[in-house]
């Protein structure tokens, strides 16, 4: 097992140093630059945009703005954040809370709904309760976030002033508890709908091939009670594909969201990132790829993990 980790953690460095390269030519590359974001509309001029270009290192030859940045990261710069004037790590960390709040309630309340639920209607297969299940789970799936996102602000907060519609929480009361829990319900739903859905279909398909396994029927026709069959042998053996889902989804839901975040003003790593591709923030946006490929390839690792312990036939070494 710790020769596995070891393998998957080398795996993992060299993963991330590959994205980042790519992310680094991938943004030198793209049209435009920061100086327009910079000067804006009324102060820019070529001229200016070739001195903040100059100023930032950006009118260098391409391989020569590789290897600065490489020297940079392996003295463990980061570089700084164009438009806040602080390291670009500092900017990402400060967001990164809220979106590790909004991400991993959100996959617990689909987890701990949509797991259930799929079990529900796979022991009742075919009867009003797994067809209406089924069929609700299919349109909340093919619903847009945005459009759950847009419609749950003018049902919840512009028509019946119940709910918030906007932001962490209210101007200075960023400590009260329960202002924050208000905030948090409308972005929390729309993150989590979508993945409770498919986590229930998921789960409802694993949980009919295993109640059709062999070794269920077997347990049935021994005398194991119905609760016994359907949580201890088939909900063991449909486990390890619900936590493949799980563990693809995890990486999504610490990630963040650019649409919730966007569409609720939440000051996550969603928000920042779509600010920082409009203002071509170079630094940031390396920042961000590295924490998000981080979190994926930390989440593939716990899932293999997961897999080892569901089943420890399964080999790691």
């Amino acid at each position: 097992m710790l020769g596995f980790v070891l393998r998957r953690l080398l795996q993992t460095a060299l993963t991330l140093a590959v994205l980042l390269g790519a992310v680094f030519l991938a943004l030198r590359l793209a049209p435009g630059g920061p100086a327009y974001a910079l000067l804006g509309p009324d102060r820019y001029t070529p001229a200016r945009a070739a001195r903040i270009d100059q100023q930032l290192g950006l009118d260098r030859p391409l391989p020569q703005q590789f290897v600065r940045w490489l020297d940079e990261m392996a003295h463990g710069e980061l570089g700084h954040s164009y438009f806040y004037h602080r390291p670009a790590v500092t900017v990402a960390l400060e967001r990164l809370p809220a979106t590790l709040q909004l991400g991993g309630l959100a996959f617990l309340v689909a987890l701990g709904v949509g797991v259930p639920v799929g079990v529900w209607a796979a022991v009742r297969q075919g009867q009003w309760a797994d067809r209406l299940l089924s069929r609700s789970a299919v349109v909340c799936l093919a619903t847009p976030t945005f459009w759950l996102g847009i419609g749950l602000i003018l049902v919840c907060s512009a028509w019946l002033h119940l709910l918030p519609s906007a932001g962490r929480a209210s101007i200075g009361q960023e400590g009260n508890l329960a202002e924050g829990l208000r905030h948090l319900l409308l972005p929390l739903i729309t993150f989590a709908a979508s993945h409770a859905a498919s986590f229930a279909l998921y789960t409802r398909t694993s949980m009919l091939d295993a109640l059709a396994a062999e070794h269920t029927r077997t347990a049935a026709a021994m005398g194991a009670s119905r609760s016994r069959v359907i949580w201890r042998h088939a909900l063991a053996t449909a486990a390890i594909p619900i936590a493949t889902v799980a563990g693809l989804t995890l990486a999504h839901f610490l990630e963040g969201s650019l649409v919730v975040e966007t569409v609720f003003a939440w000051p996550g790593i969603g928000q920042l990132t779509v600010a920082s591709v409009s203002r071509r923030d170079y630094p940031v946006l390396l920042v961000i790829s590295l924490m998000a490929g981080a979190i994926v390839l930390f989440a593939n690792l716990l899932t293999d993990l997961t897999y080892r312990w569901l089943d420890p036939r399964m080999e790691t070494e």
